[in-house]
């Protein structure tokens, strides 16, 4: 293993840890922030909108401010965003430009060279919110209106990323494409807004109205946009998920089935109770998306013609027969000393070369390379035929 190899093996998990920490922070306290804003209820003896919690034994009471200090700071997470974005991005480029024919490239999507699969994926992100900051500008749509449209922009980019890229680098990037809108968001609207407000604050003047319309709008898209896009960068460890042949549909059925899972939540926010039809919808959406990816039995390649044939479909194959399949399309990445390029270490810790791991693994090896495409990786190696899948199959039933 060469040391820049493995060098980069080890930055990408420690990204991937700060990545994972930003989120928490970002969008928990996002939530958090919501929730108390959305539970704010004027007091028999005080007329002013407020909202009590505790915090560690404390008791605090959050009110609408009409007034701050000359030296007085807000709190915003900002930062928070700002590096879970960043910290992404960055493990994004680790994983896609090191490794594209894993992540990227599925020739019979697209056959493309590693540099122009590596570019097309990271390029279009800034484009995502061009557009997307366009339709909320130019549109004039509002409201719910203005969610759908939302909504059919996200279904959109969606279709188009499981048609071009392998559903390994398709998912992620769907998530990435809504974190980069959501940290746009930010950026571009969410802040600068905040920044003027905390002047007039200052100044003791009211707030603008269309500003504070136009940054609650698109703090509400962050809301919606949340749920899929901390989904997506997890879909990582769902195999028959994103490489089934309808994972198009499945992602805008399971983007339809989050949209109105957080619809529920705000209304329970705002004290409205669990909305049953909407609740039964998202879960029909879940459902559909999950029934979409349900794997079956791999069909045999040939019937059996004669006798012999026949004997041979019935015998239980051995694990040297397991093995040889496995070496012919497992472990290029996953041996001691893998043969892929972008690959310090055995791909998930799993060695293959050793046929006690083979038999130890045999639920994930049929998970992951019979009953999906997700191994070996389209752009990487050939894949299993249907006659290597059911032996693999066979093998798997008569291991204790």
């Amino acid at each position: 293993m060469g040391f820049f190899a493995g060098a980069l093996d080890d930055a990408a998990l420690l990204m991937r840890w700060a990545h994972v920490v930003a989120a928490i922070l970002w969008v928990g306290s996002a939530f958090a922030l919501l929730k108390l804003d959305l539970a704010m209820k004027p007091r028999a003896q005080d007329p002013t909108p407020q909202t009590l919690f505790l915090n560690a034994g404390a008791g605090s009471r959050l009110t609408r401010a009409v007034d701050a200090d000359a030296s007085e700071k807000a709190l915003n997470f900002k930062w928070e965003a700002y590096a879970t974005w960043a910290s992404g991005f960055a493990l994004l480029c680790m994983m896609f430009c090191a490794a594209p024919k894993i992540y990227l490239i599925d020739p019979a999507l697209w056959d493309a060279a590693p540099w122009a699969a590596v570019a097309a994926a990271l390029v279009p992100l800034a484009l995502s919110w061009f557009a997307y900051d366009a339709l909320c500008k130019k549109s004039r749509l509002s409201g719910d209106a203005l969610l759908w449209a939302l909504f059919g922009f996200c279904a959109f980019l969606a279709l188009i990323l499981t048609h071009i890229f392998a559903g390994r680098g398709a998912y992620p990037l769907i998530g990435a494409h809504f974190a980069t809108i959501m940290t746009a968001n930010i950026a571009h609207v969410l802040a600068p807004a905040q920044k003027r407000r905390l002047q007039n604050l200052r100044a003791g003047l009211p707030a603008d109205e269309a500003d504070a319309k136009a940054a609650g709008a698109r703090a509400l898209h962050n809301q919606y946009l949340a749920l899929p896009t901390v989904f997506f960068m997890l879909s990582g460890h769902a195999p028959l998920l994103f490489t089934g042949p309808d994972n198009g549909v499945a992602a805008v059925l399971l983007i339809a089935g989050f949209f109105l899972i957080r619809r529920v939540w705000l209304k329970i926010s705002r004290g409205l109770g669990v909305d049953g039809k909407l609740s039964v919808a998202a879960a029909a959406c879940l459902t559909l998306a999950f029934a979409l990816s349900w794997p079956g039995l791999p069909a045999v390649g040939r019937q059996a013609g004669d006798a012999s044939e026949a004997i041979k479909f019935a015998l239980r194959p051995s694990a040297a027969q397991a093995q040889a399949v496995i070496d012919a399309h497992c472990v290029i990445c996953h041996a001691a000393r893998p043969q892929m390029d972008g690959l310090a270490r055995a791909a998930g810790g799993l060695d293959f070369s050793r046929g006690a791991n083979v038999a130890k693994y045999r639920d994930e090896i049929l998970r992951a390379a019979v009953y999906s495409r997700a191994m070996p990786p389209p752009g990487a190696a050939s894949g299993l035929d249907a006659e290597e899948k059911m032996l693999l199959v066979r093998w798997a039933e008569g291991v204790d």
